[in-house]
């Protein structure tokens, strides 16, 4: 893809060279119009010169300098005049305050100094020096050099000096005293912003009395909004708790109902509703289960006991045999205990255990919902005092920051002030007149090297552009020389213009209808050219840029001039589209190149049964056979290839006539696979640009073009230019009449001098030959 891009990018390079090439070579044939445009830009330009009123020019140069730092921003002086100082003062030269000025001092002076001004009313000598006068900064210094231009030296003198009065008295009135006019304006600032901060901090003040603020800053949390949390916290927890009693209340009930064992409920609902509600609801007393505590302690002790005295005085003492005694009592009086209460529950069980678990899940659950109503009724009252706190605590913040955005433009005014030299009568920018006004004593207008200049653009520019237009519309080539010059290729034969006749066959061509006539001459020429060509000749393609050129007329001449010394020939009808050759020749209707390109045979043997050969010796044609659907498809296949080394092996001579290039690309593929093509023009019917774009549409393709062919040449003498003529349909074979002539050479027409025939190129024993593109 790179190497494609490179080579267009190559080509269209080439092109554009090609193009201003060409053009130039326009320009040498139509030089006349050149020097006529050059001539009377030359003499426009000396009338101009020699009667243009002289114009004189008068300048003065002012040095700014500034004395004294800016008084609004302290930067440096060398600053200011090198980025906003110099053009400010510039621009003041136009002023009307400066040039109002101006005029006033030069309504006082004589009239003579008025030359300007005659003829012109007062108002309008505001005008008058916006027109004459300018005003331009000299680069990286700051010196103003100002300029007038005038019809008499002395008045321009007198125009500068009254601007420049002028320019100075302005300045020396507004500079004074500007010390004084800043503080001034810069104190009325700080009063205003003074005014404000005091306002901010009052209202700073009030803002903290309301909200009750304590010192709390950026990180901390307001009581306030302390307490909103941990009432959220409080009522998440109530929540929590009492979907719980909901769930364990629903349990209960449903144990209730199927008449489920409600001691695992009991034993569950202990951390719920306490282990006493649960004692006292079995008739167990506080008492009776200190007791049982009390008793459970007593044998974890004695079991201690029991098992360190077996260790030191062994089973059968005294000690150890009492506390073994006392465990027995124990372990009895407990188990009695829990048979007591087992049988107390059954009996609670079956009577009062449920109602009683659901009376207490009930009341439990009543108190952690009163309490959570209560919690969540404070919580939305210490909200809305939450948010509103929320808004005065921004108010607060936005207040602060006033404050202090304040305080800092006050400090900032104050220093601004104190930094400001108070020293009266004392201007803080200085002009000093560096060159007093002068004028030239040579006019600056008209000048000679710029009028030269000018005509010189002009008239070449006006005959550059008249040539290009005449260009365009004399879109036709002079001469044959100018043909070859702008194409930059050679051309082959000029052939004459040749009468159209209605018979078809071999009595169509010229060569052999009248071979003693000029025109006859013309085509021997070209087989002389074609036989001392420095390259290979043997297989050519012959095209043209546009219909009715005469390709298939000068191709079946030239093959039969081919015949007429002996060369083995052979014509092949390549146009697949339009078959000029095999309707000049009355071959239509016959097999030929398009049965070999769609054949699956051998295509010699094809080929040895398709051509024909003509009435002339050495002289064979292959038609065209029938039209294809789409020739570029058949003539882009391997077998043209195989035709056309086969025909190179038999023949000393192959003519290959295509269709016009600009209609279709199969003569592209047939040039590129030929030893070369020659492209037929028809001078007084073709435009240039066409032809052009011929050419390079084959270059472009990479065909070798061997040379032009100018057909249908107009004599000299009878007409200067040649004609136009336009037809680029190739729809259908009735819009075109290939030329035919079959005329005698008109009387009196000048022999041209013609080579002798060769009877055959020296180039040494004959050897078969592949095409280009096979090769």
């Amino acid at each position: 893809m790179s190497r494609d891009s490179h080579y267009n990018e190559q080509n269209s390079t080439s092109e554009a060279v090609r193009a201003v090439l060409r053009f130039l070579r326009v320009i040498r044939y139509r030089k006349s119009y050149l020097i006529v445009a050059l001539t009377t830009a030359v003499l426009l330009g000396s009338v101009y010169y020699f009667t243009a009123a002289r114009i004189y020019e008068a300048k003065a140069s002012l040095l700014i300098t500034q004395s004294s730092p800016d008084v609004w921003n302290g930067a440096a002086s060398s600053e200011v005049g090198r980025h906003g100082l110099i053009p400010t003062y510039e621009q003041l030269f136009s002023s009307a305050v400066i040039l109002n000025g101006a005029t006033q001092r030069l309504a006082r002076l004589p009239a003579a100094l008025r030359v300007d001004f005659l003829s012109v009313p007062r108002d309008k000598w505001i005008d008058v020096l916006r027109a004459n006068v300018s005003a331009r900064s000299v680069r990286n210094t700051n010196i103003i050099e100002l300029s007038c231009r005038s019809r008499d030296p002395a008045a321009g003198e007198a125009v500068v000096g009254a601007v420049v009065d002028s320019y100075l008295e302005f300045i020396e009135r507004n500079h004074k005293d500007v010390s004084v006019e800043v503080v001034t304006i810069l104190e009325k600032e700080r009063q205003v912003t003074e005014a404000k901060l005091e306002q901010k901090k009052r209202s700073l003040l009030e803002l903290k009395r309301q909200i009750k603020d304590f010192g709390l800053r950026e990180g901390s949390i307001h009581p306030e909004v302390q307490r909103v949390l941990q009432l959220n916290k409080a009522i998440m927890e109530v929540q929590e708790e009492r979907l719980q009693l909901q769930a364990s209340l629903t349990s209960v009930r449903s144990a209730v109902r199927s008449g489920k064992d409600l001691r695992q409920h009991l034993i569950n609902l202990e951390p719920v509703v306490g282990d006493r509600l649960i004692s006292s609801a079995l008739g167990l007393s506080p008492l009776s289960s200190q007791l049982v505590n009390d008793m459970e302690r007593k044998l974890i002790e004695d079991r201690s006991k029991l098992a360190m005295y077996r260790g030191h005085y062994g089973p059968n003492h005294p000690q150890v045999r009492q506390l073994q005694h006392s465990l027995q009592l124990a372990q009895a009086h407990r188990e009695e205990y829990h048979a007591k209460v087992q049988k107390h529950m059954e009996k609670v069980q079956e009577r009062e255990l449920g109602p009683l678990l659901i009376s207490m899940l009930e009341e439990k659950l009543f108190e952690a919902w009163t309490f959570e109503k209560g919690l969540l009724k404070e919580y939305q009252a210490l909200e809305e005092s939450a948010l509103t706190l929320n808004d005065d605590m921004a108010e607060l913040t936005i207040t602060e920051r006033d404050v202090e955005r304040l305080s800092r433009l006050h400090d900032t005014l104050l220093e601004r002030i104190s930094n400001i030299d108070m020293t009266q009568h004392r201007a803080n920018v200085r002009v000093s007149v560096v060159s007093e006004p002068a004028a030239s004593r040579m006019p600056v207008s008209p000048r000679l090297a710029f009028v030269g200049v000018l005509c010189l653009t002009f008239g070449l520019g006006g005959g550059t552009g008249l040539i290009y237009v005449l260009d365009l519309l004399d879109d036709r080539f002079r001469s044959p020389e100018e043909l070859q010059e702008q194409l930059e290729l050679p051309v082959l034969a000029m052939i004459g213009n040749l009468e159209v006749g209605n018979e078809l066959g071999l009595g169509a061509l010229q060569v052999h209808a009248s071979p003693d006539a000029v025109e006859s001459e013309a085509f021997r020429t070209l087989r002389t050219t074609l036989a001392f060509s420095e390259s290979d000749t043997e297989c050519i393609a012959v095209t043209s840029s546009e219909p009715g050129d005469g390709k298939t007329t000068v191709l079946a001449n030239l093959g039969l001039v081919w015949a007429q010394v002996g060369k083995k020939t052979l014509l092949i009808d390549a146009d697949m589209r339009r078959p000029g050759l095999s309707r000049l020749l009355d071959m239509r209707g016959t097999s030929g190149l398009s049965d070999v390109l769609r054949g699956e045979g051998a295509v010699g043997e094809i080929c040895e049964r398709l051509v024909q050969s003509a009435d002339v010796p050495h002289l064979d044609i292959l038609p065209c056979g029938p039209r294809p659907a789409d020739p570029v498809e058949l003539l882009s296949g391997t077998r043209i290839v195989d035709l056309l080394g086969w025909a190179q092996s038999r023949y000393d001579q192959i003519l290959i006539d295509c269709p016009p290039i600009m209609a279709a690309s199969d003569a592209a593929i047939v040039g590129h696979l030929a030893d070369g093509i020659m492209l037929v023009v028809q001078p007084e019917k073709n435009h240039r640009r066409v032809v052009f774009r011929a050419v390079a549409s084959l270059l472009g393709m990479r065909n070798k073009v061997i040379g032009i062919i100018a057909n249908r040449i107009q004599p000299q003498d009878q007409r200067g230019y040649y004609g136009y003529g336009y037809a680029y349909d190739y729809s259908s074979p009735e819009d075109e009449n290939e030329q035919i002539s079959t005329s005698k050479p008109a009387a009196g027409t000048p022999q041209e001098q013609v080579s002798p025939d060769p009877a055959s190129k020296p180039s040494g024993a004959k050897k078969r030959v592949v095409p280009r593109r096979a090769a």
